[in-house]
């Protein structure tokens, strides 16, 4: 590989290779999973969002004034959140293998909406949000872990993930509180109540009310 001098000294590799080590060392996850989590993100065109100076002056009058930091903090915010989904997810070949089924399974399984899968730059993996880890003991005595789909998601995906849903609402729909799942008067969120195997009835109800994600 040549090495491209830079302005100042190093090379393109340097640079290459300090990005890849601040990636790593502030989120967690690899550049090609950050390259993937910003594909997620809507284009931003700052023209096409242009305001009239009259819309500009009502809007500034009511108190909505244009923030560029906060605008950058939830871009940045989506864009870690996206990438930690495809850092953790497993790849099919590993849901076949933990759930004991073969990746033509894991397939049709995919394509009834019953696992939730996301595209990662052309293959399909799988976010481990929809898991659970299962500890036992084979018979030679020796511990081991095994995962599986939690109870019921089988039943909710087919209504949840035939919306077109981007993957962030589909993981904020699983991981928030919400006030119609209560154990021991606590909000639950619905990874948390069918962990706890509580009935999948009232998760079902939260997507025919339809405003579960307000």
């Amino acid at each position: 590989m040549v090495e491209l001098p830079l302005i100042g000294g190093g090379s393109v590799s340097d640079l290459d290779e300090d990005l890849d080590r601040l990636i790593r060392d502030r989120f967690g996850f690899g550049r090609d999973e950050l390259v993937h989590a910003l594909r997620t993100l809507p284009v931003h065109r700052s023209w096409a969002a242009r305001l009239t100076d009259a819309e500009a002056r009502l809007l500034d009058d009511a108190g909505f004034t244009e923030d560029p930091d906060d605008r950058a903090e939830v871009a940045a915010s989506t864009t870690a959140r996206m990438a930690r989904l495809y850092s953790t997810a497993y790849p099919a070949a590993e849901v076949a293998a933990g759930l004991g089924v073969s990746d033509s399974r894991v397939r049709q399984l995919r394509l009834a909406h019953t696992l939730w899968a996301i595209d990662d730059g052309g293959s399909w993996v799988f976010p481990v949000l929809q898991f659970e880890l299962i500890h036992r003991t084979d018979p030679s005595g020796r511990e081991v872990s095994e995962f599986a789909q939690l109870r019921g998601l089988d039943k909710v995906f087919p209504h949840l993930l035939t919306r077109g849903l981007h993957p962030l609402s589909v993981a904020g729909f699983l991981e928030s509180p919400q006030p119609e799942l209560q154990i021991a008067g606590r909000p639950q969120a619905v990874r948390e109540w069918l962990r706890g195997r509580q009935p999948v009835e009232p998760v079902l109800r939260l997507l025919e009310v339809g405003d579960w994600a307000a």
